[in-house]
């Protein structure tokens, strides 16, 4: 059975992996302050938190995605390689 591709694997962790960050981001907001984290609309809250919420989400969920996406293209490289160097020793 051949090996699924990086290219199908590679999102789909980065997605299960940025899901989990923002679960875990919100419930360390909830422990920490007490409150939900801010939602956009919500008008209680002042437009500065929402904003600050927001951007520290996105990097961080960014940031997570790319490195799962680079180290699942990274590792499948490697293994391609691996085959490769298995397949020219068998042929020779």
């Amino acid at each position: 059975m051949s090996a699924i591709p990086a290219q199908v694997v590679a999102p789909l962790a980065a997605m299960g992996a940025t899901w989990v960050v923002r679960k875990a981001m919100s419930s360390a907001y909830a422990r920490r302050t007490g409150h939900l984290p801010p939602q956009a609309d919500d008008m209680e809250v002042s437009l500065g938190k929402v904003l600050l919420w927001s951007v520290a989400t996105s990097a961080i969920s960014v940031t997570v995605e790319v490195v799962i996406i680079r180290v699942v293209s990274r590792y499948s490289a490697n293994q391609e390689l691996a085959s490769f160097k298995e397949q020219d020793a068998i042929t020779g």
